[in-house]
């Protein structure tokens, strides 16, 4: 059992399955002089099929001969882009066909299923990713240099310093301020939820102020603001029960990411990279004149290693 999860094993079986199915539906290249289209059994059987999944019943003989017309008229049409070698320097068919490969050695990753202590020990070493956010609870009064210009710092000190006499009565803080398109109270809001109203360099100086207290001045994109932050709710560590489902598709989504990685690396050692790369021609030699095509001035072959 242990042997099935061996990444060589599954790069053997992933070959193993490509190759046998190539052998098995692969339309051979067609010889210059060959105008002979041949429509296999299985590929009939195919059109049936696609048919009859997507209209739950199979084809009349009419829609069925308008299928098999279709497949030829695709046939002839793509074998005579061949001979005229149509599919070279393309790169939208270059990257199709290389996603039609990686979608193929996807799908025939069949990865065995994770016991419970791979699940344990990917829940340890991605921790984190599980744990619930803090939460926030904060008021804020803003004050607004276009209104305030020069004066805007010192208003923020004295309309702290106010703030700070009345205590815990901070109910109506924001008349203090100036007005404002957002609101003054904030009640259990996450990092993110506050990036999203204040900004980033609001929310990195919000996180680290002490509750039960008013700070300022602090600046948004917006201006000046006075931050009193009420609590700060930090959830307990994640449990593993609760999240065990996202844990379990995450680590399969992982795993697969890094079988076809490293099938990817696989096929990659088979190659050695060669890259042509034009001589500049002499200045003085060629002045006026095009750069001669001969084997000097055509490419300086560098073999790349991995």
């Amino acid at each position: 059992m242990k042997l099935l999860r061996e990444p060589l094993v599954h790069f053997m079986l992933i070959g193993a399955a490509i190759y046998l199915l190539y052998g098995a539906f692969a339309e051979p290249m067609p010889e210059a002089d060959d105008k002979t289209i041949v429509v296999t059994a299985g590929e009939v059987e195919w059109m049936r099929t696609a048919w009859q999944k997507r209209w739950n019943r199979p084809p009349t003989a009419v829609e069925f001969d308008g299928l098999m017309q279709q497949y030829i008229r695709e046939t002839v049409l793509y074998r005579e882009a061949l001979t005229m070698g149509l599919n070279k320097h393309d790169q939208v068919i270059r990257r199709r066909l290389a996603q039609k490969l990686e979608f193929l050695a996807k799908d025939l990753v069949a990865l065995t299923p994770p016991g419970e202590e791979d699940l344990h020990s990917y829940f340890e070493e991605h921790k984190q990713r599980y744990q619930q956010p803090a939460l926030y609870t904060f008021t804020q009064v803003f004050i607004d240099p276009d209104k305030r210009g020069d004066a805007t710092l010192d208003d923020a000190q004295k309309i702290k310093a106010e703030l700070i006499a009345r205590g815990d009565d901070i109910g109506d803080a924001g008349a203090l301020g100036d007005s404002f398109m957002l609101q003054n109270y904030y009640p259990q809001k996450d990092q993110t939820e506050i990036q999203k109203q204040f900004g980033s360099g609001f929310t990195e100086s919000l996180v680290v102020l002490s509750p039960g207290q008013w700070h300022g001045p602090v600046l948004s994109g917006y201006g000046v603001h006075l931050v009193y932050v009420q609590a700060v709710s930090e959830p307990p560590p994640p449990v593993f029960a609760d999240v065990r489902e996202r844990v379990e598709q995450e680590w399969k989504s992982d795993k697969s990411e890094e079988l076809n990685e490293q099938f990817y690396e696989s096929l990659r050692e088979q190659y050695s990279v060669v890259i042509e790369e034009p001589l500049k021609a002499d200045d003085d030699s060629t002045q006026g004149n095009e750069a001669p095509a001969n084997k000097e001035s055509l490419a300086v072959l560098q073999d790349m290693p991995r």
